[in-house]
């Protein structure tokens, strides 16, 4: 079984064949199979540009004073699971770990030295927009925190099981600008999932933007999970936003239908499938006055589905509806990217992943199955809060051609909310 350590300077004592010293000067290439990912290497290597593949940061050209993100690749033998022990020294302030393409496996405010244990999965994936598939044989570490200092990883490699995640936007591993800020990165909840759950099991998130139960399987993505999912894994689907702009995907015909016969052939490979509802939108009728729940039918045919299968329902629509509810229209702007009502933030992701882990625990709670009761023991009990920071709700200020500009503008929420409603009642 393949292992291998890696030390930084301020750690680097005595190594042996399996430890390598690493420098800040030793950026990443394939040939050496170890390094930094910078500005400096990630211009020259076409690999390092996809997020999908590497670490999922994108740096920009801005003047806000945000943090940099450290970014460290390292190529493994075969893909599958790896256990990751860091250890780490930190000054009291928020600290963030990341591993793969941007998945939170720490939020930290520790002080002094510590030793964290996580496991990622490594696996193939189709990126957004390439349309064919990448062989990923490397492991991403990014970490986040301006008193976090790094002094050990090491990587080795585990049997263990694996929850394999399909769906659409709100659920994929989404890229984000760097300096960063949570509050101003889109994140779909699978990329938090793993901030929740103990080094005894890992996640392969395969949701991509615009997807449906229909495109996840005929684009390949659900060919990648075919191949590798194996007995004791775990299938979890979510999806709907896509689905229900199509006539052919109703809730009570196309979208059941895809949704079955996930389960049956999940099944048939000795895995166990697990439906989540839809992650609500921000939508509102008359600049806020009422609620207009437009997933309302097909997460009703999720709970449908899994009373008639045997499948456990993770009701994330109902939760995250009511979460909006109560906060209203202009509050609950705060859980998701700026001038969008679909798609959520850092903070909003990280919230709604929360709300699965949870879902897992009580599900584990009533379920027959021996498998779905192991979930009780996945979860992690010291999870903290996300504190949302107003300032890092802003949207950063970029350079462009000299002059400075923001990155984005919010378009009117009424004019949006009216156009998506006009297309779903109309498809």
């Amino acid at each position: 079984m393949f292992q291998k350590s890696f030390f930084f300077p301020e750690a680097c004592l005595n190594p042996d064949r399996n430890s390598i010293c690493v420098s800040k000067e030793d950026l990443y290439s394939p040939e050496t199979g170890y390094g930094f990912v910078t500005e400096e290497n990630r211009e020259k290597q076409e690999l390092l540009q996809i997020p999908a593949i590497s670490n999922g940061f994108r740096p920009i050209n801005t003047v806000t004073k945000r943090p940099v993100p450290v970014c460290f690749k390292a190529d493994v033998p075969v893909q599958g699971n790896y256990r990751v022990e860091i250890k780490a020294e930190n000054d009291g302030r928020e600290a963030l770990i990341f591993l793969e393409r941007r998945r939170l496996y720490l939020l930290d405010d520790f002080k002094g030295t510590k030793t964290f244990s996580f496991t990622a999965n490594v696996c193939d994936i189709i990126p957004e927009g390439k349309g064919r598939l990448y062989h990923d044989m490397d492991l991403d570490v990014t970490w986040v925190g301006e008193g976090l200092k790094i002094l050990s990883i090491d990587v080795k490699e585990v049997n263990c099981p694996t929850i394999y995640i399909a769906g659409d936007s709100t659920v994929t591993d989404q890229p984000a600008d760097y300096p960063y800020s949570p509050g101003t990165s889109y994140c779909g909840w699978g990329q938090m999932l793993p901030a929740y759950l103990k080094d005894t099991v890992a996640v392969s998130n395969h949701a991509h933007s615009g997807l449906s139960t229909e495109t996840f399987r005929k684009e390949g993505h659900y060919s990648i999970i075919e191949s590798y999912i194996k007995p004791g894994d775990y299938f979890f689907m979510q999806f709907g936003h896509n689905d229900q702009k199509l006539e052919h995907l109703r809730e009570n015909t196309g979208y059941r239908e895809n949704l079955v016969r996930f389960i049956q052939e999940i099944r048939a490979k000795g895995a166990f499938p697990v439906i989540v509802t839809s992650l609500a939108r921000n939508t509102w009728f008359k600049e806020g006055e009422s609620y207009n729940d437009l997933l309302h039918a097909y997460a009703l045919e999720c709970e449908k589905i899994g009373a008639e299968y045997d499948v456990p329902v993770l009701d994330l629509h109902g939760y995250s509806m009511d979460l909006i509810i109560k906060n209203g229209l202009q509050e609950s702007k705060k859980f998701y990217y700026p001038g969008d009502y679909s798609h959520t933030n850092d903070y909003g992701a990280y919230i709604m992943a929360g709300f699965v882990a949870s879902e897992m625990k009580r599900a584990a709670a009533v379920a027959k199955e021996a498998h779905y009761k192991a979930f009780a023991g996945m979860m992690r009990e010291d999870v903290p809060e996300w504190p949302i920071d107003p300032e890092l709700l802003k949207l950063p200020e970029i350079v462009v051609s000299g002059k400075i500009e923001e990155t984005a503008k919010e378009k009117s929420y009424q004019l949006e909310m009216d156009r998506l409603n006009e297309i779903i009642t109309n498809k």
